[in-house]
């Protein structure tokens, strides 16, 4: 019996690709850099704010990746994420694990700030126990040690837990933790990207990822 479920966010709780990109040119336009594409944006994130940032700058201009990400990171924060929203059959996904008594984390390589800000404002209505975003505290995904730490504060074994994501780290972070992994194809990475990382389990939809779950067999 599944007892806890960590969750990716951006491209498996939230779209959240139309604010990162036009948050990102914001930062670039500061700086007088081009600006970078939506489909660019799918590509760049996933590895961490600072990653995003260093992906984002010219090539030849990649030393200013810390000063640029620092800005980055502070306007981001107060970034109106007017565009973020839910997938389709989320919110009664999420209704169903309350039903279920099922404990809900998010382990994510966005800032702990910015994570907060969107738990606060878009999934408020969704009680997570545990909040994990990039800090000082554990390294990025795909290092284990905030997935191991959720675990460790929830009181759940590994076999009792799955981590659902969208990206090739959480197959790595799911594999690094030794839990299992559902990937999602509505999010940011396709399924041969998914497979390349070791994935080889996946869903469609939110209906199809509480079967996968639940009724693995």
């Amino acid at each position: 019996m599944v007892k806890a479920i960590l969750f990716d966010l951006d491209g498996t709780l939230l779209h959240t690709l139309p604010d990162l990109c036009a948050c990102m040119n914001a930062a670039l336009r500061h700086y007088r850099f081009p600006a970078i594409t939506l489909e660019q944006t799918r590509a760049f994130v996933g590895h961490g704010g600072r990653e995003f940032m260093r992906m984002a700058l010219p090539p030849d201009r990649r030393d200013l990746t810390d000063e640029c990400y620092a800005y980055y990171r502070e306007i981001h924060v107060r970034w109106k994420n007017e565009n973020t929203k839910m997938f389709e059959g989320e919110a009664q996904f999420l209704k169903d694990l309350e039903r279920r008594g099922v404990k809900k984390a998010i382990v994510t390589n966005k800032a702990q700030n910015s994570t907060e800000v969107l738990c606060r404002t878009l999934l408020g209505g969704y009680s997570f126990d545990v909040v994990i975003g990039n800090d000082e505290k554990f390294p990025a995904k795909p290092d284990p040690s905030g997935t191991l730490a959720v675990l460790e504060k929830l009181g759940v074994r590994k076999e009792k837990a799955v981590f659902v994501g969208d990206g090739d780290t959480d197959v790595q972070t799911a594999r690094n933790a030794g839990i299992r992994c559902v990937s999602v194809l509505w999010g940011y990475r396709s399924r041969a990207e998914l497979s390349s990382a070791g994935a080889t389990c996946f869903a469609e939809t939110f209906t199809e990822l509480e079967q996968k779950i639940f009724n693995p067999n």
